[in-house]
């Protein structure tokens, strides 16, 4: 489990990441899409703000873009005066358009945030079903056996519902083939 923080300022559309243990380059490279998929998704220019983000965590070194989501969830939630609810976590990358990626460590995940007495966990869609120690493993069996909610997302729209019980209006645009 990471505590993530977000401090917006006036400024020129920079990016800066504090984090404790130190990060790997992916995960910074993640925080700068994550921002700029939040702002594209609620069609805000944020080109006059400055985004101070900082991740805390109780672990070796923070890596990977799995924070992708909870990034572009807490932007739109600063941006749009949401409120979240803290008792949930997510755990996805984030992708062009908005959509939700797959992770790895998906059960280590739920059993952290049961243990950080969470009540929901959102995951990426069709990871439900996953492979840990070459077994197959059901996450619905889990979920009751810890009693803590799974919730499988596809998109920032969704989580960003899930989080605030608020509808953002993520436009989806036609794709034309030539």
């Amino acid at each position: 489990i990471a505590d993530l923080y977000l401090e917006i300022k006036p400024g020129s559309g920079r990016v800066f990441l504090e984090t404790f243990p130190l990060t790997r380059t992916d995960t910074q490279m993640s925080t700068r899409f994550a921002k700029a998929i939040a702002c594209d998704i609620i069609e805000r220019d944020c080109n006059d703000m400055d985004f101070f983000y900082t991740i805390t965590a109780d672990s070796a070194i923070i890596a990977g873009p799995s924070a992708g989501a909870s990034i572009s969830i807490l932007t739109i939630a600063m941006l749009e005066n949401l409120e979240l609810n803290e008792d949930y976590a997510i755990t996805g990358t984030i992708n062009s358009g908005g959509l939700i990626g797959p992770v790895g460590g998906l059960k280590a995940k739920i059993e952290a945030a049961k243990q950080m007495g969470l009540t929901k966990v959102l995951i990426p869609a069709g990871e439900i079903v996953a492979r840990f120690n070459n077994v197959t493993t059901d996450l619905r069996n889990l979920s009751r056996q810890l009693q803590i909610e799974i919730v499988e997302v596809s998109t920032l729209s969704e989580a960003v519902k899930e989080f605030t019980g608020k509808e953002i209006n993520q436009k989806y645009r036609n794709i034309k083939i030539s």
